[in-house]
């Protein structure tokens, strides 16, 4: 029994070995297949990096020839636009000169004309001074007359004129007054109420005319019931400069200031003493810094005293450098 136990258990046991035996073997076949595998990857690893290498490569010096044409061509390009720019610089340059030549002759230029136009505008004031200085002149021996009513005159303006300056100036009836033209104004006779036109007399000497007029300033004349008014026979931009001092006139008669008005001008006597204006907006801005009401006249567009100075004023082209 004791054989027969043991046989039993040998039994047992060769199965187990010839098991473990099959599984070594198919271990040993499995590790066999993985590291051909192995391998193979290995190899085709190998084989990848090798044609990689080689693409890369490739593709490397494809790219560095590419990089190699462009580089070229944008080189031509820059060296091309540096060329056709240094040639608009060059030409930009010689108009630049061009330019800086025409500047200085305008320059130039403007400061002859400024000379000439100064020179000729002081000769235009000279010239105009001069002219209605002769206008005034030919005007002296002449007597403006305000007031007289229209057809007091009848047929002769000079028989009426005699008589009536005889008779209100108390001059004897004798006397020649030696007047050579008498007449109105040359305008439209006016119609209803409205104020009869002045009458001018020119006198052969000047004297008697300063006599008439001083006469006449020192007594308050009557004709008809109507106040008549004697004056100078001025030159044209004499009473045009003349009638400017309007309101200066009245705002003085106003505070009783006295005032004369020689020619173009007038002369306030101030409490601080007298002082001569030569122009009505002299005057004016004067009065409105004395507290006087009085409007301020604009400059008049004749004359050219404004414009020399501006023009002597105005400060010449300047070049500054480069």
């Amino acid at each position: 029994m004791r054989g027969g136990v043991k046989t039993r258990s040998r039994r047992k046991r060769e199965p187990q070995q010839n098991g473990q035996k099959m599984a070594e073997t198919e271990q040993g076949d499995g590790a066999e297949n993985v590291s051909s595998m192995l391998r193979a990857i290995k190899t085709d690893l190998q084989e990848f990096r090798v044609e990689n290498k080689n693409d890369f490569r490739n593709m490397k010096e494809e790219l560095r020839n590419d990089m190699k044409a462009e580089l070229a061509l944008l080189k031509g390009e820059v060296y091309q636009s540096i060329s056709e720019n240094t040639e608009k610089a060059n030409a930009l340059e010689i108009k630049l000169a061009e330019a800086e030549a025409r500047i200085a002759d305008a320059e130039k230029l403007n400061a002859a004309m400024k000379d000439a136009l100064t020179k000729v505008m002081k000769n235009q004031m000279i010239v105009q001074s001069k002219l209605t200085d002769i206008e005034g002149r030919s005007r002296r021996n002449n007597i403006w007359i305000y007031g007289v009513k229209e057809g007091s005159e009848s047929d002769s303006m000079l028989q009426f004129m005699d008589g009536l300056l005889k008779k209100t100036l108390s001059l004897p009836q004798d006397m020649n007054l030696r007047m050579q033209r008498a007449h109105r104004a040359l305008t439209r006779k006016p119609e209803g109420d409205a104020p009869p036109r002045s009458i001018i007399i020119n006198f052969q000497e000047y004297t008697l005319k300063e006599d008439i007029l001083k006469r006449a300033w020192a007594q308050r004349i009557m004709h008809d019931g109507q106040r008549i008014s004697f004056d100078h026979d001025y030159a044209t931009d004499v009473v045009q400069k003349r009638r400017e001092y309007g309101n200066i006139k009245r705002a003085l008669k106003e505070k009783s200031v006295r005032f004369q008005t020689p020619l173009d001008k007038i002369r306030i006597h101030w409490d601080t003493g007298a002082r001569t204006y030569g122009s009505a907006r002299e005057a004016a801005i004067e009065m409105r810094r004395r507290g006087y009401v009085v409007p301020v006249p604009e400059r008049n567009p004749a004359e050219l005293s404004p414009e020399l100075e501006r023009l002597s004023q105005a400060t010449e082209w300047q070049r500054t450098g480069i």
